[in-house]
């Protein structure tokens, strides 16, 4: 008996192959929360300036990038929708990012908000849904 029977015979069905897209979406979160992760410790140790609390806001969002990103990456239904709300909220960073982001923020503040337009279109595809369940 192959695992895919024994999945068919326990009563679950078997999970859909990963979307590209889906795995893209995820390596660009990890890839993003580690920059940003960078960018408000730069900022925070004098390496860069900008505002404090924006750097604690970029941080958070390094954790948040983190965990989607590894949430995406293994299907985890949360992470659809919790990446949907985050990035969309991220355009407001974003914005703030090219006001008041001093040397790192313009380009993060550019790329956050290219970012929170197009990752929340393709999660809400029809592929994507199917994949999360």
């Amino acid at each position: 008996m192959c695992l895919i029977d024994f999945m068919h015979s326990s009563g679950s069905k078997p999970r859909t192959v990963r979307p590209l897209g889906v795995t893209v979406v995820g390596i660009v979160a990890v890839a993003g929360g580690m920059l940003s992760l960078f960018g408000g410790q730069s900022v925070i140790s004098g390496m860069a300036s900008g505002p404090l609390a924006l750097a604690i806001i970029v941080l958070l969002f390094g954790f948040l990038g983190l965990g989607l990103g590894a949430g995406l990456i293994m299907g985890r239904r949360w992470a659809r929708m919790s990446t949907i709300v985050v990035y969309l909220i991220s355009i407001a960073l974003g914005t703030a990012e090219i006001v008041y982001g001093g040397m790192v923020g313009e380009l993060g503040g550019i790329i956050r908000i290219v970012a929170g337009v197009l990752i929340p279109v393709y999660l809400m595809r029809a592929s994507a849904k199917a994949y999360f369940g």
